[in-house]
């Protein structure tokens, strides 16, 4: 029960921190090498061992998927005030719609950190990036690297947790509940995205409410 809980905590935290990806480019792929550290549960270490995360965008368009191998999501924003998610668990299909406010409420506000962008530079997936610094109001620390080589002149960021961060996040950490993750960008991809990533099946899903998905991790 500890490793379904610790993945559920871990995938409703991510699926509200990656689906924001907007004008930074119309359509194309980003992919992310997701490692997390600081779990204790054998198991649940080991199915989260090769996490990778993909954010697809069409015109407008936004879905983020988890692939863990025996598990998958993934969130579409069908509109401002519905996300939804599918869940595919071994066979086993799931599907949840949060609307604005329960998204809102899993991510980190503006006011409860602050970023110090660094002079410390690398290359990340063929892209310069810079480092920033993020300190939280409750004294913890984390680090992003960003790049303005893909977003539009308005340098707005759409695509994880540091909203104050004016870049595309190439590489970045958070932290829910003990757990550290990492995300790093290994592919840009600007070739067209199908239509079906980001439809809905109106069958084969079992509608569940955000109580039970909790519950089911025993959150």
């Amino acid at each position: 029960m500890n490793s379904i809980k610790t993945f559920f905590t871990i995938l409703l935290l991510i699926s509200a921190q990656t689906i924001f990806a907007q004008k930074v480019f119309t359509e194309g792929t980003l992919k992310y090498k997701v490692n997390i550290s600081g779990v204790a549960d054998p198991q649940a270490q080991a199915m989260m061992q090769n996490m990778v995360m993909s954010t697809f965008i069409k015109n407008g368009k936004f879905a983020t998927e988890m692939d863990m191998g025996m598990m998958k999501t993934r969130t579409i924003m069908q509109s401002e005030d519905k996300y939804v998610t599918l869940m595919d668990m071994m066979g086993q299909k799931f599907k949840y719609t949060m609307d604005k406010k329960q998204f809102e409420d899993k991510k980190l506000k503006d006011d409860n950190y602050e970023v110090t962008v660094t002079n410390d530079t690398k290359v990340i997936a063929g892209y310069n990036c810079k480092k920033a610094i993020i300190k939280t109001k409750d004294g913890n620390s984390f680090f992003a690297y960003f790049t303005d080589e893909l977003t539009r002149g308005d340098k707005e960021n759409y695509n994880g947790p540091y909203s104050k961060i004016k870049g595309m996040l190439m590489e970045y950490s958070m932290e829910k509940k003990g757990n550290t993750m990492t995300m790093t960008c290994t592919n840009v991809d600007f070739k067209p995205v199908s239509d079906d990533v980001f439809v809905i099946p109106e069958t084969g899903y079992t509608e569940m409410t955000m109580d039970q998905i909790m519950k089911m991790g025993g959150m």
